[in-house]
């Protein structure tokens, strides 16, 4: 299922091992990821204090998202190739699986909001 997204941005790679060992595990870490850390914002600091109504800490909430997701990306594909450095597809593959971390986080952020205290109305 994630081969297909992945490939969709990077192309295929010569070396099989992506679309067989890497996407598949890293995209569904990235989209359990993004759900729990919408969980958390939404469900866990949304109903905590009033602070969190604001953009900025879902911005922060969404960048950390994304951080992670890039830096899981490159350090499974570092780990599952045996590469001693990365090169242009795995930071490809690290930038495009941080892009579809931030979609997913929205999506859940548009689903989780609504059972949220303080943050009903955030991002929007």
């Amino acid at each position: 299922m994630f081969t297909s997204l992945y490939e969709l941005w990077l192309g295929q790679n010569d070396d099989p091992i992506y679309a067989e060992s890497i996407f598949n595990p890293v995209g569904l870490i990235t989209l359990l990821i993004a759900f729990l850390l919408a969980a958390f914002f939404y469900l866990g600091l949304g109903r905590w204090k009033a602070v969190f109504y604001k953009v900025g800490p879902w911005v922060i909430t969404l960048l950390i998202t994304a951080v992670f997701a890039f830096s899981y990306a490159l350090w499974y594909s570092l780990d599952a190739t045996g590469a001693d450095e990365t090169d242009s597809y795995m930071q490809g593959f690290g930038g495009v699986n941080a892009f579809y971390a931030v979609l997913y986080f929205t999506a859940f952020s548009f689903l989780l909001k609504r059972f949220s205290i303080y943050a009903r109305r955030t991002p929007i």
